[in-house]
Order: C-alpha cells, then sequence, then structure tokens
C-alpha cells in the first residue's frame, strides 16, 4: 500500500497536468521504495526526498517533460551511458511524460547523490552528537534535527523557551515531522517560545 503524500506536499501533485501527475507519482513510490524512511518536502516549489537533512531527489512537471532533480550538480554527469536517451542539464533530467524511469536507475542516481552527503563522507563527527542528543532521540526525533537542535545549543524542550518559533524554524534539520512532535510536547508540557516584542 502507497504511503500516504504529506498535505504540504499533495498539491504539488495535484496541480500537475496528465500524464505528468502519473508519471510523477509513480516515480514518487519508486522513490520511497529505495529510500522509504525519505522525509517528503516541497523545496525549490517542487515535491523533494530528504535523507538523513540532505535533499536526494525532486520532481518537477515541465511543459514537455518531468524533470528529476538531483540536488546535485555532481550526479548525472557520473552516468554518462544509462542517460544517453535522455535530455538534461547538469542538475536536472527530462523524463519523457509518460514514461517513468525505472527503479533501477533511479536507485543508482540516488545512492550517488547519498553517498555525496556529508554524514555518509565522514565530515559530521557523530559521536559530538551522541554526548547531548539524548533528550531528542527518546522524543522520537531524527537525527538531521536532533544534529540541527544541539547545534542550536537546545538539549531538551525547556531551551526553546530562549528562541522565538521563527528561530525554531530556520533550524537545520527541523522539518514538519520534527516540528510536530516537538511542538505536540510543548503544548503538552505547557511551555511556550520566546515571544516576539513588536
Amino acid at each position: 500500500m502507497s504511503k500516504r503524500i504529506p498535505a504540504v506536499v499533495r498539491e504539488h501533485y495535484l496541480t500537475a497536468p496528465q500524464p505528468h501527475q502519473a508519471t510523477m507519482l509513480e516515480m514518487r513510490e519508486r522513490i520511497l521504495q529505495i529510500v522509504p524512511n525519505a522525509e517528503e518536502i516541497v523545496s525549490y516549489g517542487m515535491p523533494a526526498f530528504k535523507v538523513d537533512g540532505n535533499i536526494v531527489a525532486g520532481l518537477l512537471a515541465n511543459k514537455k517533460h518531468v524533470g528529476y532533480y538531483p540536488f546535485s550538480g555532481s550526479v548525472l554527469h557520473l552516468f554518462e551511458k544509462e542517460l544517453a536517451k535522455f535530455s538534461a542539464t547538469k542538475s536536472a533530467l527530462h523524463v519523457p511524460v509518460d514514461k517513468p524511469l525505472s527503479k533501477a536507475l533511479m536507485a543508482k542516481l540516488i545512492r550517488a547523490r547519498i553517498s555525496q552527503c556529508p554524514v555518509r563522507q565522514g565530515k559530521v563527527d557523530l559521536t559530538k552528537y551522541e554526548k547531548h542528543d539524548s533528550y531528542w532521540r527518546d522524543l522520537g526525533i531524527a537525527a538531521p534535527a536532533r544534529r540541527g537542535l544541539v547545534d542550536a545549543k537546545l538539549y531538551k524542550l525547556e531551551d526553546l523557551e530562549k528562541i522565538s518559533e521563527s528561530k525554531f524554524q530556520e533550524i537545520h534539520g527541523i522539518g514538519p515531522r520534527a516540528a510536530n512532535l516537538i511542538k505536540g510536547e510543548m503544548r503538552r508540557l505547557k511551555i511556550e517560545f520566546k515571544p516576539v516584542l513588536s
């Protein structure tokens, strides 16, 4: 059974014309089979898929094609042979409106993109976070959001009283799921963000 499309993303699929919409939805299904824990968001006006705090794929209905965006200018050139029959720019693959990319090809593109991400490259010292993020881990907050909270020196819910809600939303890795979990717990414990003085 397909995963429910988050409300924030749904409109971007529903407003796409046919056959673009059907192609995009089929590609969405395949992407979620490849990265089932991806967070679905909207970025640059398109449905996009975030893994470990990094966007790894995006889909956009264009007039004559469906754009597949790896959110990196250094992915598509790695697959010249596989992509030879497609037109493309440095950062977008032009997919025929009625022929979704195969799951096998998307898996290659997504794995290449993930391999470029800082955590996979060992550029992020995870031990630094493990010392400070247990509170957020216990709440069920995903790793990218936990890292963002620790970087902002926010180690527990009460620390959020020191910042405004808009500052909270700017924290790297805080997506809709993490924000909803944290705000729900704040309501339960009657904790509020710092008010913004007009």
